[in-house]
C-alpha cells in the first residue's frame, strides 16, 4: 500500500497501535501541560492540529471554553471521541480535516497547538500563515516538532525517500532554526523555547505570539 497521496490511510492502519502506545516521558508531558495551562483562561478557544487520539485536547479541556481537535485519520478520531466520552468532557469537538478547512474563520482561536505534526507539511510557510490568520490578535501558537534535519541525516534522508516513494507519509526534514525563521517570517514573536524532557531526542516546544 502506498501513502504518498493518501497519508490518512497510513494513520488509519496504525491507529490501534498508536493509541496503545504509552507516553514515553510522563513527567515531561505533565510539565508541558502545566506550562500550556498557564497561558489559558476559561474563555480560551483552542485548535489542536493533528490531535490524533485527543490526549492533549483532554489534558487542557478543563481550563478552557472550547477545544477543537482536527486530524486526517478517521480511526484516530473515533478513538479520541470514545476517550473524551468516557471522561465526560463536553467542550471538545473533533473534525476529520486540515488546518486549511474554510469553515475555520480568521481570528477564531485564542490558542493553536501542533504537536509532532508540522514535519508532515511540505510548505511550512503556508501553514504558519494560516495559523497566524486563525489566531486572534495576541493569540498564541504552541508547537513541538520532530526536527529530523537535526538528527542522523542519513536515516532522515531515508525516511524522506520512503515518503517520496509512498511507503510512508512524506516527511519534511525540518530544523529548529528553520521553524524559528518561518515563524518570524509569518509575523510571530517567539516568547518561550523549552525542552521539557532530558532525553537526547527531546525537541523544543516553541511558544509564539501573534502581535496585538
Amino acid at each position: 500500500m502506498l501513502f504518498k497521496n493518501t497519508p490518512e490511510k497510513f494513520w488509519n492502519l496504525i491507529a490501534s497501535k498508536y493509541a496503545a502506545s504509552p507516553i514515553s516521558d510522563r513527567t515531561a508531558y505533565e510539565t508541558k501541560i502545566q506550562k500550556i495551562k498557564s497561558h489559558l483562561t476559561n474563555e480560551s478557544r483552542v485548535l489542536d492540529i493533528g490531535c490524533a487520539t485527543g490526549t492533549q485536547c483532554g489534558g487542557i479541556a478543563g481550563e478552557v471554553k472550547q477545544v477543537t481537535g482536527i486530524d486526517i485519520s478517521s480511526k484516530l478520531l473515533t478513538i479520541a471521541e470514545q476517550r473524551m466520552a468516557e471522561r465526560k468532557l463536553g467542550n471538545i469537538e473533533f473534525f476529520q480535516t486540515t488546518v486549511f478547512d474554510e469553515r475555520f474563520k480568521s481570528g477564531s482561536f485564542d490558542v493553536v497547538t501542533a504537536f509532532y505534526v508540522l514535519h508532515f507539511f511540505e510548505d511550512i510557510d503556508s501553514v504558519f500563515n494560516r495559523i497566524h490568520d486563525l489566531l486572534k490578535p495576541g493569540g498564541l501558537f504552541i508547537s513541538e516538532t520532530a526536527c529530523l534535519g537535526e538528527r542522523n541525516i542519513v536515516m532522515a534522508r531515508l525516511l524522506r525517500f520512503a515518503g517520496q516513494l509512498g511507503f510512508l507519509p512524506l516527511t519534511n526534514l525540518l530544523t529548529t532554526q528553520k521553524l524559528e525563521h518561518a515563524l518570524d517570517k509569518a509575523g510571530f514573536t517567539i516568547i518561550d523555547k523549552t525542552k521539557f524532557s532530558k532525553s537526547s531526542y527531546a525537541e523544543f516546544t516553541l511558544f509564539a505570539r501573534k502581535p496585538e
